[in-house]
């Protein structure tokens, strides 16, 4: 308890300036200093929604000389949650429409050669600042409450999980009414809120039905609260697989895999108590939709027919949005689907794209000159560029510390098939799942994925390559 006293009193000291002015409704202000990003262009982003986590670019700033920025915006979400990687920091906020922001970002700190390289590579999670509000205001309400929250969650983990402390948890509960008391902002009210209900599900205080029946069947349907989100996504994780396993809901795999219905489908999970009205029912079927894919249990075509259905017969126009980037999200590294497109410059300084090959067989693959592997392929790939030319082009996106060092690198060497650099737009490692080097995939003539991912030249790609044209006629 000693520990939680301090922090508490830690929390009373801080302090910030008083509101200086806001704008109109749905313009949002923002201005301050980004001290060593002179001359460079930042950008925020943020999320379409809670459960693909498609990100989308909110608002971007050039930083003059000085180290000054000033931007202006409009938004309808309200309030947003928007980030930004730079450098080694992972900076996020939250916005509302009818507000100006000071701010100041952390002085540049750039990644390691390694950073850049690792496409999975998390920033040191930094909350902005806001220096021109007083204590009321979101960011400074969120920020202290993190501050204090965080540490007793990760110091009191083994007590709350394993020891069901439920003495423990009442005190953590008191502490946070005391000191964010009645309603202060109705967006914190419903993130303290479910933050605390997180900490009340690892105790085990309640069941599923309880917790169900009060956060969430008589709530409303937070979508752009990331506290809300987080605790609907841990309680309704892999639902259409969990309940599947229940005398009631064994036909779910006939309702997908075999009748391919929505409307089966609503029939089977009406039989679940801890499900409410439509909006939440469907938001449950949306998150199990997108979890199913990721196992082996349920039939793609027929968890995308369900969700195609739900799409065009929803009444929310929400879930349309949602439906529609889980379905881009799943389907985007799928065999028969289009790939992510992508815009990156090649060694005549020219902006080359996927579109740029159709009509014939893509070998893409991802590597870097530090990979023994990669520079090992490189053998093969020139060989099978040679003797496949007539319909086969292979792409490599190279990943390197700049462009200049590509061009080096294939200035010392004698291969004459494509290279990209990824610099401009080093988002498509993870748009391809490139988790490590080399990593490759085989496109159709159509520009769709054949092979995903495809073997490297040294297993067998070349017979599956012949086997697949013979098979078309296109060969013999």
């Amino acid at each position: 308890m000693m520990r939680i006293t301090l922090l508490v009193a830690g929390w009373l000291l801080f302090h910030v300036l008083p509101v200086t002015g806001s704008g109109s409704f749905g313009e949002i202000g923002i201005k301050g200093r980004a001290p060593g990003y002179g001359g460079e262009e930042i950008v925020f982003y943020g999320w379409t929604d809670n459960i693909s986590f498609t990100e989308e670019e909110v608002f971007r700033f050039r930083v003059d000389d000085d180290d000054r920025f000033s931007a202006s915006f409009r938004t309808s979400e309200n309030p947003r949650y928007v980030f930004s990687d730079i450098g080694i920091y992972y900076m996020y906020m939250y916005i509302e429409p009818g507000m100006e922001y000071h701010i100041v970002l952390p002085e540049k700190t750039e990644r390691s050669a390694w950073e850049k390289l690792n496409p999975y590579f998390e920033g040191t999670p930094t909350h902005i600042a806001v220096i021109n509000h007083d204590s009321t205001e979101l960011n400074a309400l969120i920020s202290n409450f993190d501050r204090i929250y965080e540490p007793l969650f990760g110091e009191n983990l083994i007590r709350l999980n394993i020891d069901r402390d439920h003495e423990l948890l009442d005190s953590i509960h008191a502490i946070f009414d005391g000191m964010f008391p009645g309603s202060i902002h109705p967006y914190f009210d419903a993130y303290k809120r479910y933050k605390l209900a997180l900490l009340d599900i690892m105790a085990q205080r309640s069941s599923a039905r309880a917790i169900s029946d009060k956060y969430f069947r008589s709530e409303p349907v937070l979508y752009h609260n990331v506290a809300y989100m987080e605790l609907f996504n841990q309680v309704y994780n892999k639902y259409l697989l969990f309940f599947s396993r229940t005398p009631r809901g064994s036909r779910i795999f006939d309702d997908i895999n075999r009748d391919r219905s929505l409307a089966s489908l609503l029939n089977t999970l009406q039989t679940d108590m801890v499900l409410g009205g439509d909006r939440l029912l469907e938001m449950v079927i949306l998150k199990g939709l997108h979890d199913a894919f990721y196992e082996s249990d349920f039939s793609r075509s027929g968890l995308l027919a369900v969700l195609d259905s739900l799409a065009a017969t929803t009444v929310f126009p929400e879930h349309v949005l949602i439906s529609g980037h889980i379905r881009e999200k799943v389907t985007r590294l799928v065999a028969g689907f289009k790939p992510p497109a992508f815009e990156l410059r090649n060694r005549d300084g020219e902006m080359a794209g996927l579109h740029d090959f159709l009509g014939y067989y893509v070998y893409l693959n991802f590597c870097t000159a530090a990979s023994y592997s990669c520079l090992s392929d490189y053998k093969l790939l020139s060989w099978m560029q040679d003797r496949h030319r007539e319909y086969l082009k292979i792409v490599t996106v190279f990943i390197d510390e700049s462009y200049e060092a590509m061009l080096e690198f294939l200035g010392k060497n004698d291969y004459d098939w494509d290279f990209l650099f990824y610099g401009n737009q080093p988002s498509v490692l993870k748009d391809y799942d490139v988790r490590i080097f080399p990593y490759y995939y085989l496109l159709d003539r159509d520009g769709t994925l054949l092979m995903s991912p495809a073997p490297r030249p040294a297993e067998d790609f070349e017979r599956y390559l012949l086997r697949t044209m013979q098979s078309r006629g296109e060969i013999k």
